[in-house]
């Protein structure tokens, strides 16, 4: 049967009134053409009328400390574990993790790698995006190394991200450890070239090597585009040797600001390789069989996965600039 109408003010004025005279209940519903029902339940508790009730048990935290545990939270690594031990709570961890669930503001997040950066840093970024914001992208040939693990990729950090407040990255200054295998790649908007496969630590004298067996046939063969080398800060590709070697072989370099993998697009297709790569929690028992699954993983990789990539450079740029050198989500 469906709800009658809720009383209105002036309805509850007059019962009011109709009371303080010693009328009856039934006799101030007959007077109102009103249910009895509806009566009864507003004389018994005028405050709690149409007022929703709390189904369940009370909640075990009171405001006061669902604000603490809420600050706690916001934009940190803390565990529910570690939040209750901090603010000393009786609750359990349960209590603590569905006060933040119920929070319109705060979302458990993965935090994304993203460099270690001075302000220097931001500053050369910035300056490299406002100078690059119109260049012609196509031109550019993009590379990276990247150490695969037997045991899968390294593990990411989550936190609780407050929607009110910046996302947090998880900085890093350099990969250190772990068994795996270290691979050169490079793409262009005119394809891929043939993975390298690498010693853990590259010398200028290896990278040399590297760059004559597989970039330099490539820039042979598009000579005519006048295409442009784009590589990171490293030691051996920066040294005087490695710079007399693409001066002599006269290629053309991107003159790429220090702490900028977020801006290389070589890194989205690392991400595309690892997932097809450890896909199901895969892990493997020696080098080899990684190997085949990187190269496997390399030629999945196909012309419109590239061509995207090349084309979200001129957002890179826009990105690295509105956040004034800092780092972006690509």
């Amino acid at each position: 049967m469906p709800r009658g109408k809720s009383l209105t003010e002036l309805e509850k004025g007059f019962i009011a009134g109709m009371k303080a005279t010693g009328c009856s209940n039934r006799h101030v519903a007959d007077m109102m053409g009103r249910s009895l029902c509806v009566i009864n339940s507003y004389v018994r508790n005028p405050e709690l009328y149409g007022k929703k009730k709390r189904a369940g048990r009370p909640p075990k935290t009171t405001p006061r400390q669902r604000r603490m545990i809420l600050r706690a939270a916001s934009n940190s690594i803390l565990s529910s574990n570690q939040i209750k031990r901090q603010l000393q709570l009786p609750v359990t961890k349960m209590t603590i993790c569905r006060v933040i669930k119920k929070s319109r503001f705060i979302r458990r997040r993965k935090m994304r790698r993203a460099p270690f950066l001075s302000p220097e840093h931001r500053q050369k970024r910035e300056e490299f995006a406002r100078q690059h914001i119109n260049t012609d992208w196509s031109k550019v040939i993009w590379s990276d190394e990247k150490k695969f693990n037997l045991d899968g990729p390294d593990g990411y950090r989550y936190y609780w991200h407050d929607l009110r407040k910046s996302k947090m990255y998880l900085e890093q200054r350099s990969f250190k450890g772990g068994k795996g295998v270290m691979v050169w790649a490079c793409f262009g908007s005119k394809g891929r070239i043939k993975l390298s496969f690498t010693p853990p630590r590259i010398n200028s004298t290896i990278y040399q090597f590297v760059m004559k067996k597989s970039l330099l046939p490539y820039i042979k063969r598009h000579r005519r585009d006048h295409l442009i080398f784009m590589q990171d800060n490293a030691s051996a590709h920066k040294s005087r040797s490695t710079m007399r070697w693409f001066a002599k072989k006269h290629i053309s370099l991107l003159d790429w600001p220090a702490h900028s993998p977020d801006m290389n697009p070589q890194e989205n297709i690392w991400g595309h390789m690892v997932r097809k790569i450890y896909e199901n929690g895969k892990h493997y028992s020696n080098q080899d069989e990684l190997k085949k699954a990187i190269v496997d993983a390399w030629n999945t990789v196909d012309q419109s996965l590239v061509d995207n990539l090349v084309l979200s450079m001129d957002g890179r740029m826009f990105k690295v600039i509105q956040n004034q050198g800092g780092p972006i989500d690509y």
